[in-house]
């Protein structure tokens, strides 16, 4: 019905449209009334306004970013041996808190002769408190494997006993210390 009416129009305007092409020299006379008219135009550069991609740029980061953060699991929550199980936190606490005991009794009793033994033993352990993190992250990742809960048990009981050969080093020095300080007394 529609091509009805535009076929209906195109009758009624029959000999009214234009439908020759403009001669070759059509822009040679368009240019030369436009002179004549001594209306010059300068054409200004047009000064690009940078404010609206900017602000679309901005939001398109923030919004890349909370979808990035959001879908992030939350891992500042850190999964260590507590976690596990009740026994393993039981095990956890005991160990920590051995490890701390030990830790005050060396502090006590270290003298100058000692220093240097209790300086390469608090590397050791510093050695072993990162073996220990990225036993956390394996776990994390591992989905609470036993291999990597022994490990990290093993972790702990490496620490303590550590600790304890170096309380009974610094204990025999100070016996060594004692003993010939009484023989050269007498």
């Amino acid at each position: 019905m529609k091509t009805d009416e535009i076929e209906k129009l195109f009758e009624r305007l029959e000999g009214q449209l234009d439908i020759h092409e403009p001669s070759g020299n059509h822009k040679v006379h368009f240019l030369e009334k436009l002179q004549q008219q001594n209306k010059v135009v300068q054409l200004q550069p047009k000064k690009i306004n940078w404010y609206k991609p900017l602000m679309i740029a901005a939001s398109i980061i923030v919004l890349f970013g909370l979808a990035t953060i959001s879908f992030i699991p939350d891992q500042k929550e850190e999964i260590d041996l507590a976690n596990v199980s009740p026994k393993m936190q039981e095990t956890q606490s005991f160990f920590t808190s051995a490890i701390q005991l030990q830790l005050e009794e060396i502090d006590k009793i270290s003298s100058q002769e000692t220093k240097e033994l209790v300086l390469d033993a608090m590397k050791q352990l510093e050695k072993m408190e990162t073996d220990y993190e990225t036993l956390k992250k394996d776990l994390f990742h591992s989905g609470n494997d036993k291999r990597v809960i022994s490990a990290m048990i093993n972790n702990f009981r490496k620490r303590a006993d550590l600790l304890d050969e170096v309380l009974q080093k610094i204990n025999d020095i100070n016996e060594f210390k004692l003993s010939k300080n009484e023989n050269s007394i007498l």
